[in-house]
């Protein structure tokens, strides 16, 4: 009888199987019943497909990682089984690939094991959900400090030379403040800006400042760009 049980859940789908798996937990441990009754929630084709998706990159890129950062002891706890269930939850409506990929990339980043003690998870997970390639790549271009350039300008050709894409400069000026507005960049500071500036002997007048769009990644920025890049050094 146990062996048939075997044999049943190896023919299933990798996101019934998760379900499979979890409602086993569940069974025995407190700790996963609530996700467990949110179960029912996923169980249509159309998110099952969506979760499937997301859970095989996820574990591609987990199998993908360097032995020396996989964080074995994590993605053998409780804690690895909630932080899937909650991207689960977030993902399963996801029509955009390049979000799911997106959202792989956060549970991968999750079994990294630089990022074991990291407690802001769920805010990141929280901020993933509000953003896009495009918003993300403006994180990766920017720095922590003020490094001279343009944001707005340098951006807008890049993305678009690197992605084929037709974004417009005004849709990349509207992500730069939607960006400001979830406090994950900032205009760069003045003072910052021209302590720079005089490194090569340059000035900026305060009118042509307000002009320029000089931005930078904020603390909360930079530590999710961090959180997530880790996988790819």
């Amino acid at each position: 009888m146990e062996e048939n049980k075997i044999n049943e859940i190896g023919k299933m789908s990798l996101p019934a199987k998760v379900c499979c798996i979890i409602k086993a937990i569940g069974s025995y441990w407190s700790f996963a019943a609530p996700f467990v009754s949110a179960l029912s929630d996923f169980q249509n084709y159309k998110q099952n497909r969506l979760i499937e998706d997301v859970l095989k990159k996820a574990f591609t890129m987990i199998e993908e990682l360097d032995n020396r950062v996989r964080n074995v002891e994590y993605m053998n706890s409780q804690e690895f089984i909630c932080d899937l269930l909650r991207t689960v939850d977030y993902s399963k409506n996801e029509i955009d690939e390049n979000k799911r990929i997106m959202y792989a990339k956060y549970l991968t980043a999750c079994c990294h094991i630089d990022n074991a003690e990291n407690r802001c998870k769920r805010m990141f997970l929280e901020l993933m959900e509000k953003i896009d390639g495009l918003d993300f790549y403006i994180l990766k271009s920017l720095k922590n400090t003020f490094d001279g350039k343009d944001a707005i300008e340098m951006i807008y050709s890049k993305y678009n030379d690197e992605y084929n894409s037709d974004v417009s400069k005004k849709e990349v000026m509207n992500h730069f403040y939607y960006l400001t507005s979830l406090g994950l960049i900032e205009m760069s500071d003045q003072e910052e800006v021209e302590a720079f500036l005089q490194k090569y002997k340059e000035c900026l007048s305060s009118s042509t400042f307000r002009k320029a769009h000089l931005y930078q990644r904020t603390t909360l920025g930079d530590d999710l760009y961090h959180f997530i890049s880790k996988i790819d050094t």
